[in-house]
């Protein structure tokens, strides 16, 4: 905890006046009536930022109960990770994208994980846009659905998962996974794991094919293309489950039928163990 952290906190255990009753309903039922302005380029991200905003700034300094709770919070900064969200919507009646996507904060690393994000679902929305115009008035609908999830937070580690679906006949779906060590407040790609020497590339390979091989020798509906899978990308889609194990992330038709989805391998420690940076 910061000086500033506790400066407020104290100040707000000696100030006398209570919170007033609804308070909390007030500021939310606020947001919830936020018109919107531009439809294709929504702004409510804005006002949702300054309404969380002064709830976390003005709880702590009117209720000494509300105080006392957050006192309780050992971390406080690690719970306020995502400070707003960026929201883009279209409907012609014909076509239609739905992207929420969060920003971060608190970290330089934090702030070009946000970057990174933008820029990427900034594609994703020009090629969206793009194709709309060129195929207006044409039969057929398109679809962009992109959202998130914080699969990870903890003291030392940080990742955010955003999935896409493009939808035409049928759907595509896609994901990136962005990684934060806290430790050093660094952007981690797969890459930064291991050795400069180490082939990561080859030996996690040949792990995924051993399992896309045993998997359809156990079950006969499971099916890869393990013939066409040369190797994994060096920035291959990862993340640590809850038990601490590596897992790569393919997006779907890469390496194997649409009915599979997208794979994920579980990657044993011992594979890779002695190719990490120490």
């Amino acid at each position: 905890m910061d000086r500033f952290d506790e400066m407020m906190k104290e100040r707000a255990k000696n100030e006398p006046f209570p919170l007033p009753e609804g308070y909390a309903g007030r500021v939310f039922a606020a947001c919830a009536s936020l018109e919107e302005k531009e439809p294709r380029h929504s702004r409510r991200w804005a006002g949702w930022a300054a309404a969380v905003l002064a709830l976390f700034i003005t709880v702590p300094n009117v209720s000494p109960t509300a105080a006392a709770a957050m006192a309780e919070v050992p971390v406080l900064g690690a719970i306020v990770r995502v400070v707003t969200f960026r929201n883009y919507t279209y409907d012609d009646g014909q076509h239609s994208a739905d992207v929420t996507v969060p920003e971060l904060a608190g970290s330089g690393a934090a702030l070009e994980v946000s970057d990174q994000v933008r820029a990427y679902t900034d594609r994703l929305i020009a090629r969206f846009e793009e194709t709309c115009e060129k195929e207006l008035g044409e039969e057929g609908y398109l679809g962009l659905d992109v959202s998130s999830t914080v699969v990870t937070d903890s003291d030392t580690w940080f990742t955010l998962r955003v999935d896409a679906v493009e939808t035409r006949a049928s759907g595509y779906e896609f994901s990136r996974f962005y990684h934060i060590d806290k430790a050093t407040d660094r952007v981690v790609t797969l890459r930064d794991l291991f050795r400069e020497d180490a082939d990561y590339v080859t030996v996690l390979s040949d792990e995924v094919r051993r399992q896309m091989e045993e998997r359809m020798a156990e079950n006969v509906e499971v099916s890869y293309f393990p013939e066409e899978f040369t190797a994994i990308d060096p920035a291959q889609n990862f993340y640590f489950d809850a038990d601490g194990e590596l897992v790569l992330v393919f997006d779907e038709y890469t390496i194997a039928p649409g009915s599979m989805g997208m794979p994920e391998f579980t990657i044993p420690a011992d594979v890779y163990e002695t190719l990490l940076k120490k």
